[in-house]
């Protein structure tokens, strides 16, 4: 599904997308315009097979009669047995979707981020993709969905925040959810960074194991940054005095909007390199 132009979709079937996939593998949507529609631009609908790849492509405007998505969303309710992994061995584990080089605009009620991955969404790489307004979304269980190298510009996922993991607890050992080597614009002093269930009272490994954080850079006013665990508020530096995402650090500025816009045109232009 490539170089075509979606406009005002949604006019007489509701809550329908640009591109949805149901029951297909190895998709691959790139070169799309995608705007002006009632729900998500690019759904899938559930993980089947997976090895789906969507690049390229330009999002905005969306979710405008619904809110509560995100401008990609996708869903995961049930195991399919496939061959796709490696093309012979049959298996509940799909191939991995590769969603990169997009550029993303969270704008009108996408409330749910720029990629959101819902419903036991699991097996995602989500890379070097330019987001405004939305950051990482990942709820309802799942597993193995890695965010890295995007920016996340501005970011809002149900409120400010970098990335949001909810309605869950994290994955066990070996089927963590990972965000690292993302820049994080915060547009307000003491926004949170991250916002996830967990304890890291009780069981700090069990977090460490489920979820990767590293290398992050977060841009934020005063360079006050808080994260939300278990709805329990504490101060960025105050988590990594904990022992936790050591690697990530705070910057006490917003950039200008001309060194963001020049941000994404050398993330987008690495596309064509």
């Amino acid at each position: 599904i490539s170089n075509n132009h979606f406009d005002t979709v949604g006019v007489e079937i509701k809550q329908t997308s640009c591109y949805f996939k149901a029951k297909a593998y190895a998709n691959v949507v790139s070169n799309n315009v995608c705007h002006d529609g009632p729900r998500a631009g690019i759904n899938f609908n559930d993980g089947f097979g997976g090895g789906n790849e969507m690049t390229a492509n330009l999002l905005f405007n969306t979710c405008r009669e619904s809110g509560d998505h995100g401008a990609f969303n996708s869903w995961d309710r049930l195991p399919y047995i496939t061959t796709v992994r490696d093309g012979k061995t049959s298996s509940s584990v799909p191939a991995i979707n590769d969603m990169h080089h997009n550029f993303i605009v969270a704008n009108y009620a996408a409330d749910g981020g720029c990629l959101d991955n819902d419903d036991g969404s699991s097996y995602y790489d989500i890379h070097h993709n330019a987001c405004v307004f939305g950051g990482h979304k990942s709820d309802f269980d799942g597993n193995k969905k890695r965010s890295f190298a995007n920016l996340h510009l501005f970011p809002s996922v149900y409120g400010v925040t970098c990335v949001s993991i909810g309605a869950q607890q994290l994955p066990p050992l070996h089927y963590a959810e990972a965000y690292f080597n993302n820049t994080c614009v915060l547009p307000v002093a003491g926004s949170n960074y991250l916002r996830v269930p967990g304890d890291l009272t009780g069981a700090p490994q069990a977090f460490v194991d489920g979820l990767m954080l590293s290398n992050n850079t977060i841009y934020a006013p005063k360079g006050e940054v808080n994260v939300d665990i278990s709805k329990k508020i504490i101060a960025f530096g105050q988590f990594q005095k904990d022992g936790f995402d050591s690697q990530s650090r705070v910057v006490g500025t917003v950039p200008t909007t001309s060194k963001m816009q020049e941000w994404i045109d050398e993330l987008l232009m690495l596309l064509l390199m």
